[in-house]
């Protein structure tokens, strides 16, 4: 209390008459209570335990000249009686025992200090606590909507604490007391009516992710199924074409001339590539309908790649590309042999392919520590790093005046790649533009084969 019906309290009347002044001191922080007439102040109690205690001394003490004059000359002394309540209000103890301190005092000598040196506690306006309360609150709403639940509750739980510790700093150094209660609740609040409203919308999204789900796996069981049956269908006229085109040119050659020879051998290799096509889309739906499964049997690698490299060698001598091998003696491994027929007949073929004119394709077979490693080196147009990331994804083919003019599914690696890790094995790949490519395959020694679906 600093004012009461208009008149300054015992206080701020002897701060008054200290300072020589002609009207009380204007406190910070001084806030009227109309109903009682009166003025108030909220001031700092600088206790025992404070960095500023007040020094207090037994008049008894004094009276028995144990406390100096020079100590006590100079300064404010409060006097006041010890509490009836202690029983040691008369034991001529010395003052410096806890008995002696008296509470009344510290309190009155820390208001009459705050009012000497303006020391009050300032509150902070209600606009600034409104003014925290919707930043906060926001800030909780806006952070729970855009990012995750856990870091929507450690965004709530860090700005409260935030905004605690600047209560804190704004109270102690400064003495603006800024009110916790309203801008927290806020944060709460915030925090757990958006919650709900995220919650809905989350299942929303679920909900309608799982019906594009379930379109999308009707979609891709209907195309499936439209592959298959096309594809069943379109082998035995393509195989009809092929083989009659076959017997015309054999039955008819000694009475066609060269350009009609060559249509009808551009014709068989059209149905050729055709076929070839078919069985990709074939084998694609198997791998993606998860109907292929593995026929193991022991199988010399080294003879696989001996006979697939005998039946390239008309298509490398049309080219004047030579096919070296350096094979090691092996051991017979568990593989499928059809599967991995294709796998190293897509990678020599593609060798042959994009090489040069007059080049080299080898072809190497060793053992390592836990598996077969067999490797095929083209010295051809080669590939940037960007097109080696994709090289295994479905219908990707590299976009260079060479792709262009070879045929292709891009279909032939995709298949590698699972037909490789059918076997628990793996495919790796190193090019450098204009320097050729190297594909290396890893099988293991092991018997164990692990099926799974594709890119997984």
């Amino acid at each position: 209390l600093t004012q009461l019906n208009d008149k300054p309290v015992f206080h701020l009347e002897l701060a008054r008459r200290m300072e020589g002044s002609a009207t009380p001191p204007r406190l910070p922080g001084t806030f009227e209570v109309p109903e009682a007439d009166a003025t108030y102040f909220f001031f700092r109690y600088h206790g025992q335990n404070s960095r500023t205690p007040y020094r207090q001394v037994s008049f008894i003490d004094v009276l028995n000249r144990k406390v100096a004059p020079d100590d006590l000359r100079g300064k404010t002394l409060l006097v006041g009686p010890l509490s009836r309540q202690d029983s040691t209000d008369f034991a001529f103890t010395p003052f410096s025992k806890r008995e002696f301190e008296n509470p009344k005092l510290m309190i009155h000598a820390s208001i009459l200090d705050s009012v000497l040196h303006r020391d009050g506690l300032d509150r902070a306006p209600a606009w600034l606590n409104w003014l925290f309360t919707f930043s906060l609150s926001a800030f909780v709403l806006w952070w729970v909507l855009v990012s995750k639940p856990l870091h929507g509750l450690s965004a709530a739980f860090g700005a409260a604490l935030l905004f605690l510790g600047l209560t804190l700093v704004a109270f102690g150094p400064y003495s603006l007391w800024i009110r916790a209660g309203q801008p927290l609740l806020g944060v709460l609040l915030s925090y757990y009516l958006i919650v709900p409203y995220r919650l809905i919308r989350e299942y929303q999204k679920r909900w309608d992710y799982q019906r594009k789900n379930e379109l999308l796996m009707q979609v891709e069981e209907l195309k499936t199924n439209f592959l298959s049956l096309v594809t069943h269908d379109l082998k035995t006229p393509v195989a009809r074409i092929q083989g009659l085109t076959e017997v015309l040119l054999r039955k008819a050659a000694d009475r066609l001339v060269d350009r009609d020879k060559e249509t009808l051998a551009q014709i068989i290799n059209a149905t050729d590539e055709l076929n070839r096509f078919i069985t990709s889309i074939l084998e694609l739906s198997k791998v993606e309908s998860e109907r292929l499964k593995p026929n193991l049997e022991s199988k010399d690698i080294n003879q696989l790649i001996e006979k697939l490299v005998e039946s390239f060698k008309a298509q490398s001598r049309a080219r004047g590309i030579r096919i070296q091998t350096e094979l090691e003696p092996l051991f017979p491994i568990r593989v499928d042999s059809v599967l991995m027929s294709k796998v190293l007949g897509n990678l020599i073929d593609n060798a042959i392919k994009y090489s040069r004119d007059g080049s080299e394709v080898l072809v190497q077979s060793r053992e390592t520590d836990d598996s077969v490693e067999i490797s095929v080196r083209d010295r051809g147009i080669g590939m940037t790093p960007e097109e080696v990331s994709r090289l295994f994804t479905r219908f990707y083919r590299a976009k260079n005046d060479t792709t262009v003019r070879v045929a292709g599914t891009g279909l032939g690696l995709y298949l590698t790649r699972y037909f490789v890790e059918a076997h628990q094995g793996s495919v790796e790949v190193e090019s450098r533009p204009d320097q050729g490519s190297t594909f290396r395959i890893r099988l293991p020694l092991k018997e164990a084969v692990h099926v799974q679906s594709p890119g997984g």
